[in-house]
């Protein structure tokens, strides 16, 4: 695909400091684990970027999931026309994709 076609990346305050968490967490027992995981969080965003229809459509309206390969974390985005909008990276275990509460959560 020919770089143009490729829409740019943007991150959330609340993406960035995701992240910064899941950072953060790894770190503390290893930072090559920590840079594998980070390595696999933007691999993922990267492939949105090229395709941003490549996950399904997300519990919020707008927005689209992409799992991230070997961890436990999925991508919240939203394809936008001029970008794609990172919203979360979160652990699949937060209440967002619990589908017994029918996404309602305060997580935005």
């Amino acid at each position: 695909m020919p770089a143009s076609l490729i829409r740019p990346l943007s991150l959330s305050p609340r993406a960035i400091r995701d992240i910064a968490a899941i950072e953060a967490h790894y770190a503390q027992f290893s930072v090559a684990t920590a840079d594998r995981v980070l390595a696999a969080i933007k691999a993922a965003a990267e492939a949105v970027c090229r395709n941003p229809l490549i996950a399904p459509q997300g519990v919020r309206k707008g927005t689209r999931h992409k799992v991230v390969g070997r961890y436990p974390y999925t991508i919240v985005y939203r394809p936008r026309r001029d970008r794609i909008q990172i919203v979360r990276v979160l652990h699949q275990r937060r209440q967002y994709f619990n589908p017994t509460t029918g996404g309602a959560s305060p997580l935005g």
